[in-house]
Parts: structure tokens; C-alpha cells; sequence
């Protein structure tokens, strides 16, 4: 049973799910609670913006502690198990997936929508791991194409989100709520992932690609490790010409909608999370409800 709110936690015997080391420090609250910590990106996304100092200490006061203390520690991609083996040996690899049943829903065509060209869209976080010397790149190339970006932009990238915002083929639509973001993403003609490939994002498994293909809107991607892996016809490219001609290609030959189909449902949490479910099983650590 997964509970809304810190408040509604049971006092006695919960499964404590943490992702942000620091929350670690509300665990002594809880009796006999079992913690299971899941590591989702490298430790260095918290070393950025203004508040990046603070905030990475907090984080690495508390993770090494919490790496000692979790009953299960599970990370996202096959890179993050392999750089914090070393601090525990039974790590489990339990990927990023996509509520398929949400993202397969029919949803109308969001109102904000730009019309009259195909929409290239991504929807995430601006921040610093987003390409915008690439994306730039190809919305000058390509006036024909409607460039969307839907989600916060952090302050550390106010002032390259401000230059790509001023592009008349780019509308930059903020953030929306996470039951909004469904009706983008199938109303896209092509998700793309516009993430630089560094020691960061290498170990990054991200949950909009999974949401593109569960959506069944064709997607490509800078050549991630997760995106190189990844089935649905995924198309990758590296350079501005690549990424070009990857969109072209999507929008012209869109795919296999079958095949986009199967690879979300591999990536259904349903599947994601069964080597999380077993090793709490094998543990006698499961707590289901009487």
C-alpha cells in the first residue's frame, strides 16, 4: 500500500521508501520500519545552482549512514550500481518504468498547443544536463517544426532558457501537473531527450522515455546508455545533423506502434519493481496489510 502523505505513514512496521538521503533523519520517528533506499541519479545531480553546496552536503552527510541502514538499497541504471557497489555489495538494479495504463489513456490535445507544424516536444526539468547549444542548433535549422518544452526551468538556466524561449518555432510552456503531462506527450509528433552525455547522464534512466513509448509517440534521444539499451525503435543521434534527420526519420517512417507497445510494457512499474518485491520476500521483509 503506498499512503499519500508523510502524515498518513503507519507509526508500526512501514516500509519506508526514501530517495532523497537527507529524509533519513525521519526514520528514528517510525517503530521497526523497514528502509529501502533508491539511489535514482548520480549523487553529483545535487552540486548545481545556488543552493548547491548546502544541499550536496546534506546529501552526503546522509548517505553513507542510510547506504549502512537500508534493509534494500536499489539503484536506477546499471552505472549507479556499479559505482556504489563498493559501499554495498547486494545492491539491486531496479530501473525507471512508466505507468503504462496512464500513459496509454486517450487525452485530448492540450489547448496550448502550437498548430500548423509538426510538434518536436520534450517534457522535464530545464536544467543543467539539457543541451541547449544542440537544441538551438536544430530549432534554427528547422523553422518547419514546432519546438515544446514543458516543465520547470531551474534557475541555473534561466538565462540559455530565456535565448531558445525567444525563437519564434519554440514555445516554452512551463510546468504542468503530472496528470496534464500525459495529454503533451501523446499530443507530441516526436518526444526527444536533449541531455549532454556526461558522467551524470550516463547513469541516468529516464522516465520520459519510457513515457514516450507508452504514449506511442516515436522518440529519439542523444545517445544515452538507457537510450541505447532501450527497445521501441528509439532512435539516437548525437549531432545537431543526426538529431536533424532522426526527427525527420520519426516524423515520416514513425515506427511500429506495436513495437513501442511491448517495450513499455516491459518498463511497466508493475515489472520494474519485481526484483524490489523478491529480495523483500527472500528478506521475510514484505509487509502487507491484514
Amino acid at each position: 500500500m503506498v499512503v499519500p502523505s508523510l502524515r498518513a505513514v503507519p507509526a508500526e512496521n512501514p516500509i519506508l521508501y526514501i530517495h532523497f538521503a537527507p529524509v533519513g533523519e525521519l526514520i528514528d520517528r517510525f517503530v521497526d520500519p523497514v528502509v529501502v533506499y533508491d539511489i535514482l541519479d548520480d549523487l553529483a545531480i545535487y552540486d548545481s545552482g545556488e543552493s548547491g553546496l548546502p544541499v550536496r552536503h546534506r546529501v552526503r552527510t546522509h548517505h553513507g549512514p542510510l547506504m549502512e541502514r537500508a534493509a534494500v538499497v536499489v539503484a536506477s541504471s546499471p552505472a549507479l550500481v556499479e559505482r556504489h557497489r563498493h559501499e554495498r555489495g547486494d545492491i539491486l538494479l531496479v530501473e525507471n518504468g512508466v505507468d503504462l495504463v496512464r500513459f496509454s489513456a486517450p487525452a485530448s490535445r492540450p489547448t496550448d498547443l502550437p498548430t500548423g507544424k509538426p510538434v518536436i516536444g520534450y517534457h522535464g526539468a530545464l536544467a543543467r544536463w539539457f543541451d541547449f547549444d544542440l537544441f538551438e542548433e536544430v530549432a534554427a535549422e528547422h523553422p518547419e517544426w514546432n519546438f515544446v518544452l514543458v516543465g520547470p526551468v531551474l534557475d541555473e538556466v534561466a538565462a540559455p532558457s530565456a535565448r531558445v524561449g525567444a525563437r519564434e518555432n519554440v514555445h516554452l510552456l512551463g510546468e504542468r501537473s503530472s496528470d496534464d503531462v500525459v495529454a503533451y506527450v501523446k499530443a507530441f509528433d516526436v518526444g526527444v531527450i536533449w541531455f549532454v552525455v556526461n558522467h551524470l547522464t550516463e547513469a541516468v534512466s529516464p522516465l520520459k522515455l519510457f513515457e514516450y513509448l507508452a504514449a506511442g509517440t516515436p522518440a529519439v534521444s542523444t545517445p544515452l546508455p538507457a537510450a541505447a539499451a532501450a527497445a521501441g525503435g528509439v532512435r539516437l543521434a548525437a549531432t545537431a545533423a543526426e538529431m536533424a534527420e532522426a526527427i525527420g526519420a520519426a516524423l515520416s517512417t514513425p515506427g511500429d506502434l506495436g513495437e513501442r507497445r511491448r517495450a513499455a510494457e516491459a518498463a511497466d512499474w508493475s515489472r520494474r519493481i519485481e526484483p524490489l518485491i523478491e529480495r523483500l520476500e527472500a528478506q521475510r521483509l514484505r509487509r502487507v496489510p491484514g
